[in-house]
């Protein structure tokens, strides 16, 4: 049956010590998992990279397989809180006004949690064949389309599920790509506006086609010009 994203804590932090030792938890698991991968991360070096006793890690999280949860529902949390905001935010502005701030804000939320694209990247493919459920991307599906639904007059796809996959995976694809092979553009201010005219693009009522004009007869030459 397909898990949740949710691991089940052990047990959870009630003071800020033990809330710090969590947060030194994830962020080793995070690091480990991003540098060496899936396979060899253990609950062994996690501890180890945290500086905590294995004990210690057990207290909170059963096993490796709940931690990989925690973390990706850790930045996931985050930055979805971040993406939700900038909607609301942009609820009354035109098509064009909210699309350019949505992006700027998601641009912005890349540089915040910079991890998150990494991880996903790197285990979504292990962790999909053992039942794992994406929840971040099916909360984001969401968001995307009750801002698209909210605006039906204003925008021409009426297939909005297909409208959702198209803008989210283009804008990820293309985000992530810039991440690994140019960071620069992500701090670049052509990169949002390019990026904007793309969804914009897309989004927009096709424009009346012009008709053409009238076809003229070439007028009959003087006997000059002959």
């Amino acid at each position: 049956m397909p898990r949740s994203a949710s691991p089940t804590r052990r047990k959870q932090p009630r003071q800020q010590r033990a809330q710090a030792t969590c947060d030194a938890i994830l962020t080793a698991t995070a690091r480990i998992l991003i540098r060496d991968g899936y396979e060899t991360t253990s609950t062994n070096r996690i501890a180890q990279e945290a500086g905590v006793s294995i004990g210690s890690l057990y207290q909170y999280y059963p096993n490796k397989e709940g931690l990989v949860f925690a973390v990706l529902e850790h930045h996931g949390a985050q930055w979805l809180a971040g993406f939700e905001a900038a909607l609301h935010d942009s609820a009354s502005a035109s098509l064009n006004v909210a699309v350019r701030a949505i992006i700027q804000k998601i641009l912005t939320l890349k540089r915040l949690h910079p991890q998150l694209d990494p991880l996903r990247y790197a285990l979504l493919p292990v962790l999909r064949p053992l039942g794992y459920v994406d929840t971040f991307e099916q909360q984001l599906f969401r968001l995307v389309r009750a801002f698209l639904a909210a605006r039906l007059e204003d925008i021409r796809p009426r297939e909005l599920d297909m409208a959702v996959f198209i803008i989210v995976h283009t804008l990820e694809a293309l985000c992530h790509a810039a991440g690994v092979d140019r960071p620069d553009y992500l701090t670049n201010e052509p990169f949002p506006e390019e990026l904007c005219a793309l969804v914009l693009g897309y989004l927009r009522p096709e424009p009346v086609a012009l008709r053409p004009p009238p076809h003229r007869s070439a007028a009959p030459r003087r006997k000059y010009e002959q």
